[in-house]
């Protein structure tokens, strides 16, 4: 397998290197802190965990060990006053008893709703929180005028890993027809996107849900690429990039010609395939304004090997440092005419003090043992902070692969699949939604674990 090492290497040994601060979501928008009141930072401590066990006699009992909560990235949503993590916590951890801190600014007062009812009592970063259920954190100002009301969700793993509960939620028959599916999980509702009779459509349902899809009001054409970030979905159609919170209604928030497809996200930065004067692959573009404005990305290879069919990516938080994610992009490129994967990685230094970073090709095309080799259909997501993919080669589906490694090696990950699944025509994708729970939509079969 051929890999670009120096410059990954480099850049994932920096990664390792740099220290690690927790920030807000958003530094896209500018807040009024001298007026308003928000949480500026939230971090789990030390966290129990109890798991099960059975001696050698039969005799079962339980044990208890402990996870550093401070690997866990949590997300602030500014916007949304919504906190939550999207790397679930393991399975036992006791989400009864909880510690956390959790800072305001402008010292702001820290208040924690009651479970069942409203009365609020002080925080104290000593004492134990129930976020068994959402709970509400109220930030009060110093002089007692303004509040603010942030609801904190923690997930946590419902089975061991290695097991997988499916649940098949529908076959549908709208869904079926799609060829080349993209599956997205925005704002508390997961989104199916795909081709049908020369159109990008798309069908939409609750992430409580999943056996009910209403269609979308709004088609795009056959080349459109959509992605998410946010809880906000992007459509980039014909160098027309829009914007929805809601799958029917699209807002339009730039207009581009040098943009070919949408292909990837990042906690703060949207990737866009570059397109030359014929149409051809010719580079990578990025935004960090959410669209609005595109600059050119470095590349560490030749933009010909840049995948732009049947592209699926996955986003991660590096563990060494949550201001750094790692994003996979796997896809078959065109130019190659065959059907054989690309992957690209890159690391997104988000920090206070940023390393230049690229995008590196790592060859997993061959016949390596470990490589993802030919892709008729591809589904790649983030599952608890590592790149899960199913492929299929037009019956079979494989299976369910991730890569610890960012993109460069592939194996079975040991956790169960849906037995039977077919996946025609590409209609093979992947999510995870907001409570971190991961749907397989395969030839119009919805599952959800």
């Amino acid at each position: 397998m051929k890999l670009k090492l120096t410059s990954l290497v480099v850049l994932l040994a920096a990664a390792c290197m740099l220290s690690s601060c927790l920030n807000s979501d958003d530094d896209t928008t500018e807040y009024n802190y001298s007026k308003d009141t928000a949480i500026s930072a939230f971090t789990l401590g030390t966290l129990n965990r109890y798991l099960h066990t059975t001696s050698s006699t039969g005799a079962d009992s339980i044990y208890k060990t402990t996870v550093n909560g401070s690997y866990y990235k949590m997300v602030i949503d500014q916007l949304g006053r919504q906190i939550y993590n999207t790397d679930s916590l393991p399975y036992g951890t006791d989400a009864k008893h909880m510690l956390a801190t959790i800072t305001a600014i402008n010292n702001g007062i820290i208040l924690v709703k009651n479970v069942d009812s409203d009365s609020l009592r002080y925080y104290s970063s000593t004492d134990s929180i129930d976020f068994s259920t959402p709970r509400t954190v109220r930030i009060v100002s110093q002089d007692g005028q303004r509040y603010a009301d942030y609801t904190v969700t923690l997930n946590v793993r419902k089975v061991p890993v290695g097991t997988v509960d499916w649940n098949l939620k529908t076959t549908s028959t709208d869904l079926a027809q799609l060829a080349e599916t993209r599956a997205l999980a925005a704002g508390g509702k997961v989104f199916v996107f795909g081709r049908y009779n020369g159109h990008t459509v798309g069908y939409k349902t609750l992430s409580s849900d999943g056996a009910a899809w209403t269609p979308l009001a709004q088609t795009f054409s056959e080349k459109a690429s959509v992605i998410a970030k946010d809880n906000i979905l992007y459509a980039l159609d014909e160098g027309k990039l829009m914007t929805s919170t809601d799958g029917d209604n699209w807002t339009t928030v730039a207009v581009n010609g040098s943009l070919k497809s949408l292909v990837a996200a990042s906690t703060k930065h949207l990737y866009a395939l570059k397109a030359d004067a014929n149409g051809k692959v010719a580079g990578m573009m990025v935004s960090a304004d959410n669209g609005v404005t595109w600059t050119d990305d470095t590349l560490d290879d030749d933009a010909s090997t840049l995948p732009d069919e049947g592209t699926a990516y996955s986003c991660t938080s590096m563990r060494a440092n949550k201001d750094i994610d790692q994003v996979v992009l796997v896809g078959r490129c065109s130019a190659a005419n065959d059907i054989k994967a690309r992957v690209w990685t890159r690391l997104d230094d988000y920090s206070t003090s940023p390393v230049e970073t690229s995008w590196s090709y790592v060859d997993n095309s061959g016949k390596d043992l470990y490589a993802l080799g030919s892709i008729r259909a591809l589904a790649v997501t983030a599952y608890e902070g590592v790149p899960y993919a199913l492929k299929s080669d037009g019956s079979e589906v494989s299976a369910l692969l991730c890569s610890l490694d960012g993109g460069l090696s592939w194996k079975d990950s040991g956790l169960t699949v849906p037995s039977g699944m077919t996946a025609t025509n590409g209609n093979l994708a992947m999510t995870v939604d907001k409570d971190g729970r991961m749907w397989i939509i395969a030839d119009g079969k919805v599952w959800k674990n």
